[in-house]
């Protein structure tokens, strides 16, 4: 019931030389066959779901993920931890190293996500990363040092971060 988006994408997130659909259906072989065999019909259609669903710029599913650019490998890491539909998504720093618009996206799936009922705990020093969060605790030195609610602005939440008290 938990999907993960892990901070480094290419030594956590996927199989560099697997293709688009096996790392994006990683997390359900149960769903691809029976008794550990996987039906490549199957799991190619579900890979062209995901594809479609998250927009990934590939020529087709059997294509390896070290073939597509940084955005959409980090989509193919979102596409795996959406695969078994989880009650909770985690994200550590879900949009690093990805363009403007792989970004924009990619955070709008993850709004998409929340608004369905679905927990969503990000992590990241991205102040974009963390706009559509309903709280954002601070973590300063190991310790909690302060939280702050949705419509927050930049100032505040940085100060934070670097452990400056603007109210003291």
């Amino acid at each position: 019931g938990v999907g993960f988006v892990p901070q480094d994408r290419h030594h956590q997130g996927y199989v560099a030389q697997m293709s688009v659909a096996d790392n994006g259906t990683l997390t359900i072989p149960d769903r691809l066959g029976r008794a550990g065999f996987i039906d490549g019909r199957r799991r190619d259609g579900l890979a062209r779901a995901m594809i479609g669903n998250l927009a990934i710029k590939t020529p087709g599913p059997e294509l390896p993920v070290s073939g597509l650019s940084g955005g959409n490998q980090q989509k193919v890491v979102m596409a795996r931890a959406l695969a078994n539909d989880p009650k909770l998504l985690v994200l550590i720093n879900p949009t690093a190293g990805v363009d403007v618009r792989s970004k924009e996206f990619l955070l709008g799936k993850v709004g998409e996500i929340a608004e369905s009922g679905a927990g969503v705990l990000v992590a990241s020093d991205e102040l974009d990363d963390l706009r559509r969060c309903d709280r954002v605790l601070v973590v300063f030195q190991g310790r909690v040092v302060a939280e702050i609610p949705r419509g927050w602005h930049d100032h505040q939440l940085v100060a934070a971060m670097e452990g400056v008290d603007l109210d003291g």
